[in-house]
């Protein structure tokens, strides 16, 4: 039984497609980024937890310091 990688690599990721395991004997590429001919790049360090800081928030915070001022 073979445990799924942690993080999808920056292709599948972008793309929103399911990062698979390498070929057995292949370079160390996931499927996707093999069937394409890509170079296959993992991120540095996951972001799991990590929020963006959408428009939304950065204009509350505006107006929570324009208040305080």
């Amino acid at each position: 039984e073979k445990k799924k990688p942690i993080m999808a690599c920056l292709f599948c990721r972008e793309r929103k497609i399911a990062c698979g395991p390498p070929p057995p004997g292949g370079p160390r590429r996931c499927n996707q980024c093999t069937r394409r001919d890509l170079v296959c790049e993992y991120p540095k360090e996951s972001r799991r937890g990590q929020h963006k800081r959408g428009a939304r928030a950065a204009r509350i915070e505006a107006l929570a310091s324009g208040a305080a001022a």
